[in-house]
C-alpha cells in the first residue's frame, strides 16, 4: 500500500532503525562514536516527534477511530525521550548502556510497527484529502528548512 502522506515520516523510520543498528554495533571502547551516534539519533527523533505531535497527532486525536492509537503514540514518545535521556546520562562505556539502548530499539520497534501498520491506514482512512495533502506538504516544508541546531 502506498502510504503517500507517511511518506516522509516512514523514511524517518528506516533512518532511525538504521541509527540504532550502528549503535548497536559499537563498542564500549568507541565512545566518541556512540555519542556521535546518539546525538545524531536523538536529533533526527526530536524532529519526528515534533512534526507528529504538531502536524498529524491533534486532527486524530479527536476521531473515534484513531484517538486510542494517537493517545499511545504520545506516551511512547514520552518514553523513547525518557530512554535517549538516560542513555545520554549513563557513560558510554557503562554495561548498561547497550541493554538500556536494545529496550529503546524495542520501544521504537514496537510504536513503528504501530503508526505504520494501524495509526498511518486509519489515519488515511479518516482525515480528508486535502487535510493529508496539507500535513504532507507541511511536513515536507519542516524537513526542508535549515535546522537552527546544527
Amino acid at each position: 500500500m502506498e502510504n503517500k502522506p507517511f511518506a516522509l515520516l516512514i523514511k524517518d523510520h528506516e533512518k532511525v532503525k538504521d541509527l540504532i543498528q550502528r549503535l548497536l554495533q559499537t563498542s564500549a571502547s568507541g565512545k566518541s562514536q556512540r555519542r556521535e551516534l546518539l546525538g545524531t539519533l536523538k536529533g533526527e527523533l526530536e524532529l519526528h516527534e515534533k512534526l507528529e505531535e504538531q502536524l498529524l497527532y491533534p486532527p486524530l486525536e479527536h476521531k473515534k477511530a484513531t484517538r486510542d492509537l494517537t493517545l499511545e503514540a504520545y506516551e511512547e514518545h514520552h518514553v523513547v525521550d525518557m530512554l535517549l535521556d538516560e542513555l545520554e546520562a549513563l557513560d558510554f562505556d557503562d554495561q548498561a548502556w547497550k541493554a538500556k539502548l536494545t529496550v529503546l530499539q524495542e520501544n521504537l520497534e514496537h510504536h513503528i510497527a504501530e503508526e505504520e501498520q494501524g495509526l498511518f491506514p486509519k489515519a488515511q482512512e479518516t482525515l480528508s484529502a486535502q487535510q493529508l495533502e496539507r500535513i504532507e506538504r507541511e511536513i515536507a516544508d519542516a524537513k526542508k528548512a535549515p535546522d537552527p541546531k546544527r
